[in-house]
Parts: C-alpha cells; structure tokens; sequence
C-alpha cells in the first residue's frame, strides 16, 4: 500500500505540474484573444500595416486553435476513465478558449472590411486624380497662347463646359468623401485633405478661365487696331518702294519740281509711322499674354527697319530732287536769255527795212550788230557752265532734251555770227568796187 500510495502520490505532483503548464497556455491564449478584441475594435496603425498585422493575428489565431484543439485531444486520451474531476475542469477551460478562439472569425471579417475600405479609399483616390488631371489640364489650355482668336473663344467655351462637369464631379466626390470619412476616419483625413486641394485648383482654374476670356475680348479689339495700323504702313512702303526705286525724269525744273512734291508728300505721310509702330508694340505688350505675338513682334521690328531705310531714300533722293531743279531752273533761265538774245540778232539780221537801206548803211547796220553779237559769248559760256554744274547723274545729262537745245543755241549763235561776218565782208567789198570805178 505504502509503494502504491507513493506511486499515486508522484503521479499526482506530475498531473499537477502538467496541469499548471497546461493552465499557463490556457492564459496565455487568454491574453491574447482579449489583446487581439480591443485591437480589432480600436486599431490605430496606418492601413496598410493594420493589413500586414491583422494577417499575423489571422495566422496567430488559427496555431492557437491547433493547439487549443490537440491539447484538448491530449487530455481526452490521458484522462479516459481516470480522475474524472481534474480533466472535466480543464475539458471545460479548454472548451471556453476553443469558443473565444471564433475570433479568427471576426479577424477574416475586419480584414476583409479594411481590404473592402482600402479598395474604395484607392477608387476614390483614383477619381479626385482623375479630376485633378483633368483640372491640370483645362489649366494648362487656358494658358496657351493662340494665332486664332475666333477658334480660341470657341475652345474656350468648350473648356467652360468641361469646367463645369469638373465642378459636378467635384461635389459628387466631396459627398462620398464626407460619408467615407464618417466610417473610416483614418482613411478619410488623406482623402479630405486632397478633396481641399482639388477645390482650390478647381477655383483657380476658374479665375483663369474668367481672366483669359477677359483677355480674349481686349485681345480682338487690340488686335483689329493693330492690323488697321499695318495697314496703313504696308500701303505707305509700297508705295515708298514705287517712288523710291522709280526713275527719275530729269528733263526739266518743273517736272524736277512736281517729283519733289511727290517725295515730299510721302515723306510727309510717314511722320505717323514711328509713333504707329510704339502703338503696335504697346499693342503686343496687351496680346502677348494669350497671343501668339514672336512674328508679330518681328513684323513690327522689320517695318521699323524697313521704314527707316526708306525714309532715308527718299530723303536722299529729295535733296537731289531739289539740287537738280535748283540746277535745272538756272539752266533753263540761261537758255531762255541765249535763245532770246539769238532771236533777236536773227530778227536784226533778216529784218526786211535793213534791206531799204544804203549800202553803207546796211554795212554800217551789219557792224553795229557784229559788234553787239559778241555779247552772246558771255551767254554762251554762262550756259555752259550752269549744264557742267547741273547736280544730276553724268550718264543722264547727254541725253537731256535741254542739252540738246543748249548745243543747238551754241551752234546757233556761232552761226549767226559767222553769216553777219559773211555780209560785212561782202558789203565793204561791194563798197570798195563803186570807189576804184570813181577813181578810174
């Protein structure tokens, strides 16, 4: 008896210690499912993490029941039949953790609504990004410059009405992020900070709208004022360039003269053209923030250069308008005193009364005006000089129908004194005959 009461008594101190162990993983799991309740009802990590941690519980809960279970086989299988006391209290222990261990259970279902609310977190990530895109978008064609006003307020309209269906999607996302953020606070914060931003680039995109639709009314009246100006100065240098490159007809004073108005007049006209052109720049200066305004900008600084070279033509070429007609109108004075002065010596020279008169007095006549004929000289060199001063070009001055008179004056008057030299001589020789027949 006393070896089987010793035998008992050893394999009650083991039952107990192994009872103890068994109790201590029964806390232990304990522990852990009253853990694992207070974190599924309040986690606190980011979502992505409280995945990664609600996945570690997931596979910790279902080693827990695995060996909730084989303890429990265990201690059916030890106790068959034996101290039914002892196991029928650890059977029912058992059994209350195997019933708290149904929290796997409700750790599949909070992973799966993180996972349902992680999913519309990202679809409603993805539409406030496509409408961001698309804000970014209109933003960007509301600060394009364009070469088309007419298109340009036609795109714009468009863009308004994309605008507003901007707008409509904006409040529709501002609701479901209100009611998200109602159940899921945590993933809510993120999604109404970006519903904040989306609403101000919403709003400045709308000030750019009403700002460049602004800008596009003053842009039509700008640029209509521009290309009135344009216009005029295209008008003027083509007609500079007609002027400017014609050929001047030299012939005369009064023809010198009218092509000098001409000159004048244009070179008149431009005056405007310089202050035109700052107007135009000023004109660009107000385009250029939706107007395509780099060749304009070129055109304007080309009709500058352009203008001013022409200008300097005509101004030259109107300082030698005036030379030549100053030249010209000294000539022609010179001549008109020649001619006149040959017209009267021939007059003198063919006048009928003369031939009434004496011999001696015709020859006395011829003398008189041989001697007065030598006035012509001075004329004949004064012309001469006035054509060697005349400020036109040389190869033109040979072909001049006034050259031409001037050498046919010359030539005249050497003429005209040659034949009263003839009828002087013929005179006093016919005198000489009458007296050496008296003598005889």
């Amino acid at each position: 008896m006393q070896e089987k009461v010793k035998t008992n008594g050893k394999l009650v101190k083991q039952e107990l210690k192994d009872r103890e162990m068994v109790e201590t993983q029964i806390n232990s799991v304990k522990c852990w499912v009253q853990e694992t309740k207070e974190y599924l009802g309040n986690p606190t990590i980011e979502i992505d993490a409280q995945l990664e941690e609600l996945q570690i519980l997931l596979t910790e809960a279902t080693n827990h029941r695995q060996n909730i279970e084989k303890m429990a086989e265990e201690q059916k299988d030890k106790y068959l039949g034996l101290y039914t006391i002892l196991p029928s209290e650890l059977s029912l222990q058992l059994a209350e953790v195997a019933l708290d261990l149904k929290i796997r259970d409700q750790i599949q279902d909070k992973i799966k609504e993180v996972e349902q609310s992680k999913a519309m977190s990202q679809e409603l990530n993805r539409q406030i990004q496509k409408v961001a895109k698309d804000l970014t978008t209109i933003l960007t064609k509301l600060k394009a410059k364009t070469d088309n006003l007419v298109q340009a307020k036609t795109d714009q309209k468009v863009l308004g009405e994309e605008l507003d269906g901007c707008n409509s999607k904006l409040m529709e996302l501002d609701a479901a992020v209100q009611k998200f953020s109602e159940q899921n606070d945590q993933l809510g914060k993120p999604l109404a900070k970006k519903i904040g931003k989306l609403t101000e680039l919403h709003q400045q995109t709308i000030r750019q709208a009403e700002n460049r639709l602004s800008k596009l009314n003053q842009a039509a009246s700008h640029l209509e004022e521009y290309n009135e100006m344009l216009e005029l100065i295209l008008k003027w240098i083509e007609k500079a360039k007609v002027l400017a490159h014609g050929t001047i007809a030299w012939n005369s004073a009064s023809q010198l003269r009218e092509q000098y108005i001409l000159h004048q007049t244009l070179l008149e006209e431009s005056k405007e053209i310089h202050s035109d052109l700052e107007v135009m720049t000023e004109k660009l200066q107000y385009l250029t923030s939706v107007y395509c305004t780099e060749k304009m900008s070129q055109q304007v600084a080309e009709l500058g250069r352009e203008t001013e070279e022409l200008q300097q033509m005509i101004k030259i070429r109107l300082q030698n308008l005036q030379d030549a007609a100053k030249d010209m109108k000294k000539f022609e004075a010179e001549l008109k005193k020649l001619q006149t002065a040959l017209e009267q010596a021939q007059a003198t020279l063919t006048s009928p009364e003369v031939g009434r008169l004496s011999l001696k007095e015709q020859l006395s006549h011829r003398q008189h005006l041989l001697s007065e004929m030598e006035s012509l000289k001075p004329k004949v060199q004064a012309v001469q000089l006035c054509q060697s001063a005349l400020r036109i070009p040389e190869d033109v001055v040979a072909s001049l129908p006034l050259c031409h008179a001037a050498l046919r004056l010359q030539e005249e008057a050497s003429r005209l004194q040659h034949t009263a030299i003839q009828q002087c001589n013929i005179m006093q020789a016919g005198e000489r005959c009458p007296r050496q027949q008296s003598n005889c």
